[in-house]
Order: C-alpha cells, then structure tokens, then sequence
C-alpha cells in the first residue's frame, strides 16, 4: 500500500492547525511508506473516475462546488503549486489516497491566519466502497469546508466542532435511512436526528480536546437545536 500521499497529507494536516475535523491516530505498526499495489491503483484510479463523474452529474455535489465557490473556497480548481515538491507545497484540494485500515478520509482546516481555501479533503479509495458512498462523503467533507469558510470554526473548539458534525450528518445523506439499515441502526421515529446525534457525539469524541464520552454527549446536546436546524446553505434538509 502507498501510504505516502497519506503521509503528506497527515503532515500538512498537523502542521496547518494540531487536529483536523477527523483527528487522525495512526498505529505505530503502520507504515507510513510504500509500494503502491496493483489493488490500490485500482481503488485509486476508481475512486478518481467517480469523482469526476459526480462533479459532473451530482446535484449535491455540485451545489456545494457553487457555494463553496460563492465564498472564494473553490473545493475543485488546482491550487497554484500543486504538482511540485516543496516544503511549503500543499496536497490536492481532494487528495484520493490508500489509507491504513482504521482511516475513512477526513477534512483537514486552513492554518490561523491563512485564507480557508487553502484546507482540503482526503478521501481514502480503500474505504470507498461505491460511488453513492463518495457522493455522501465528498458532501460531508464539503459542509464542513463550507463551515470553515462561512464561519472561520475552530475545531479546537468543541461546540464548533460539534455544530458542525451535526450539520454534516443531518445535511450530507450520511443519515439517509438505507445508509442506516446498513450499518444496523434503524427506527421508526426520529431516526434521521438520532443518527446525525451518534455520529456527532463519535466525531466530538475522537477529537484531542475532548476528555471522555460524558463530554462529547454533552457539548453535542448543549448545540444541537441551534445546529440540527441551521440547513444553510441549503433550503431544507434533502
């Protein structure tokens, strides 16, 4: 496996702001570099190929590209160095990359004080098991760079971190109700915030500022009506 585009981005990622949306733990027995296999250059070269089919045909994808856009954080166009090698060089505004095992991608901020459009997107083509999966992960990885944008979060807050888990869930499809069948949570009533609250909650948990599992329920509970139902920038939840 070819953990070094893993490696820059995991770097760039610490470097830019201590924690990311989604703190990244890596196994000291993981290796970090690597071949690339033939099976990661599949998953990588299939991962890329639904990413443009979904900036070309995906209405939720391509409704965030515009509002990311509207607020100077173009998720899609080239940065100005990137392809070249330097320590100042960031990744790929989507960097599609295999991950270790534990690693489904994650959003990584702009430093303090640099413009937001310089944060990022990691998508882990091991872990993308179709192309509905990508769709709801880039448009979860994108609220969140659109709260970042909009709202300059810092994720070392909890309650902003916690408001903007929430939004994720609840406004990505990643709280759809077959999304949930499948992974085994399903409900008559309220499933759509139940789920939008649980993943929150492990969200909040993974963060280094967080100190146990009583504190990640409680900040997720103490901004959930304000952020459950703030749908910018969307009209309504889809």
């Amino acid at each position: 496996m070819d953990h070094a585009p893993f490696a820059r981005w995991l770097t760039w990622c610490q470097d830019a702001y201590r924690s990311c949306a989604y703190p990244v733990h890596v196994p000291a027995e993981q290796p970090l570099l690597g071949e690339e296999t033939k099976e990661d250059m599949i998953a990588r070269q299939r991962v890329e190929q639904w990413k443009e089919d979904l900036l070309r045909t995906s209405p939720m994808v391509r409704f965030m590209v515009k509002q990311l856009t509207m607020l100077r954080c173009d998720p899609v166009s080239p940065r100005e160095n990137e392809g070249k090698l330097g320590k100042d060089t960031l990744p790929p505004k989507l960097l599609i990359a295999s991950c270790p095992p534990d690693i489904a991608g994650g959003f990584s901020p702009s430093a303090p004080g640099r413009p937001p459009s310089e944060a990022g997107v990691l998508l882990c083509a091991n872990r993308i098991y179709s192309k509905s999966h990508l769709e709801d992960t880039l448009a979860h990885e994108m609220i969140h760079w659109w709260d970042h944008c909009r709202f300059q979060v810092d994720w070392n807050n909890l309650r902003h971190h916690a408001c903007s888990e929430i939004r994720a869930a609840s406004l990505s499809g990643d709280c759809r109700w077959m999304r949930e069948v499948n992974r085994r949570h399903f409900a008559f009533s309220k499933q759509h915030q139940e789920c939008a609250k649980r993943r929150a909650i492990l969200s909040v948990r993974a963060n280094p500022a967080c100190k146990d599992d009583e504190t990640a329920t409680r900040v997720v509970e103490e901004v959930w009506e304000s952020c459950f139902y703030d749908t910018r920038p969307f009209d309504e939840i889809y």
